[in-house]
């Protein structure tokens, strides 16, 4: 601090005229030094006071070993960098602790929020717990969520829908599980580290719409968005002229055909509750035809 060098007050001599001279260049000289002092206070010459008041003090590196603060209105609060490697907030529910880049919310027993940014991947990471302190919301900064439990909403848009968990779908062990994306619905089977399709739907560029059950036997494969299929599948077809059905790789046994209402049974044989029909069809043929000889 800045030192004070101005003297004590001059003795009276008695004589009025001079004596008030006198105390006005002490005043004089009082006042001025006191407003140099005032004028020229910083972190580095003003080392304890029990009391500051001042609207315009400005330290551009200040040093507070220890300080209790009655009350802090926030818009008279500005400061540029606060080092967060140690920071918590704490009272009889929880606590709140800033340290680095992450920000965490305990309650008495476990972490409950976390917000953090892992300078590694370069992804900040939203996540909360539940009781147990188990993850149950997690979303990253590339868009990716997990939610461990419900999730309502009256309207859900997405690009693709898997009806099983990443780990197990990535490790091709996710069971029976609906693959539902742009391309069409599957309904998937991992098996013994391989993945089949069991059941698709499509609609191809056409407009002609698919159902394929089973996946076939891997020849002649064919594949009409995004659904796979190959010979020995069971396949439903339907576009603006006929429906049909039968398996890939051989001719439909069933066709309907809208404009003239025919029905198209194919086959070497046609068996109905055992009876091959054309067979019994030629030997009404041929009974007719001796008849009428």
């Amino acid at each position: 601090m800045p030192n004070f060098t101005t003297p004590i007050p001059p003795k009276l001599s008695g004589d009025t005229k001079a004596d008030i001279t006198a105390l006005k260049r002490w005043g004089t000289a009082l006042i001025d030094e006191l407003t140099y002092i005032f004028n020229h206070l910083d972190s580095g010459n003003v080392i304890e006071a029990a009391s500051v008041k001042a609207e315009n003090i400005t330290t551009e590196n200040a040093k507070i070993s220890n300080a209790q603060i009655g009350a802090l209105a926030a818009d008279k609060l500005v400061c540029g960098t606060v080092d967060t490697s140690n920071v918590k907030v704490a009272d009889n529910d929880g606590t709140l602790s800033i340290k680095g880049s992450k920000i965490s919310i305990s309650d008495l027993n476990q972490e409950r929020f976390r917000a953090s940014y892992n300078v590694n991947t370069d992804k900040f990471t939203f996540e909360l717990y539940n009781d147990f302190g188990e993850p149950t919301v997690s979303i990253n900064s590339d868009g990716n969520a997990v939610f461990k439990g419900l999730m309502e909403s009256s309207e859900v848009f997405s690009s693709t829908i898997i009806g099983t968990d990443m780990d197990s779908y990535n490790n091709i062990d996710g069971g029976v599980f609906a693959n539902i994306d742009k391309t069409g619905i599957k309904v998937m089977q991992d098996k013994n580290g391989t993945r089949y399709q069991k059941l698709g739907m499509a609609v191809a560029n056409d407009g002609t719409a698919y159902m394929i059950l089973g996946a076939g036997n891997g020849s002649g494969k064919k594949i009409i968005n995004g659904v796979e299929y190959t010979n020995g599948s069971f396949k439903i077809e339907k576009n603006e002229s006929y429906a049909n059905m039968g398996l890939v790789g051989y001719s439909p046994f069933i066709t309907f055909w809208e404009d003239n209402g025919q029905l198209w049974l194919t086959g070497s044989k046609v068996m109905i509750n055992g009876y091959d029909i054309m067979a019994e069809i030629n030997s009404i043929k041929n009974t007719l035809s001796q008849l009428t000889e």
